[in-house]
């Protein structure tokens, strides 16, 4: 039993398919047939932005790059609250996940209007 699920967890991490993008960091392709997300008129109007600046934000925080890392920003927030020192009420954020192999490692917003980034997950290093 124990072989039979060895097997079939190496099955699934080979079956994720990697690409490199112009950062020389690794992202899975998007896998849905919706659109990307778009703020008009923002600092960071993009996913691929959003992600950029939350990944280059955890690799510092963190000391490097530890294994394969992908971010994806998983939706777009309008705050209902302040966040002093990063943001106010009615501002919107991306809200980026970094994932390693072994699962997730950060949860990350990237404000649309100034780019600055603010860690859910980890808090603290």
């Amino acid at each position: 039993m124990l072989r039979r699920l060895i097997v079939l967890a190496g099955m699934v991490m080979m079956a994720h398919v990697w690409v490199a993008d112009a950062t020389s960091q690794v992202r899975q392709p998007r896998q849905s047939k919706e659109p990307p997300l778009k703020i008009e008129g923002a600092k960071v109007a993009t996913e691929d932005q959003a992600e950029k600046l939350a990944t280059e934000a955890y690799f510092r925080k963190m000391g490097g790059k530890r294994g394969l890392q992908t971010a994806k920003v998983v939706s777009v927030n309008e705050l209902e609250v302040d966040i002093k020192g990063f943001a106010q009420r009615g501002d919107r954020v991306w809200e980026v996940r970094i994932v390693g192999l072994r699962g997730l490692k950060s949860v990350i917003w990237v404000h649309a209007g100034t780019g600055q980034t603010l860690f859910l997950i980890p808090t603290e290093r």
